[in-house]
């Protein structure tokens, strides 16, 4: 294996680590927006710092990982 080739491997490792950053850092930010909608209307019964607590936890994380993935999808280029 050349060392082009093992460029080219490494950038397609980055490049799918980034947009898989993406998704994960999305679906956290809607499970938080999916407990804090569950919460007003009853279906999950969890006091509200509990359903504030995690939702602000996810929040964050999913933030977190939007960034992260932006950081290595701008280092790519």
């Amino acid at each position: 294996m050349s060392a082009e080739d093992n460029q080219n491997a490494n950038s397609k490792a980055a490049s799918f680590r980034a947009i898989l950053d993406f998704v994960m850092g999305t679906i956290y930010v809607v499970l938080a927006g999916v407990i804090l909608y569950s919460r007003h209307f009853g279906t999950i019964e969890l006091p509200p710092a509990t359903v504030y607590g995690m939702s602000g936890l996810l929040i964050v994380y999913g933030i977190f990982r939007l960034y992260l993935g932006y950081k290595r999808y701008k280092q790519e280029r």
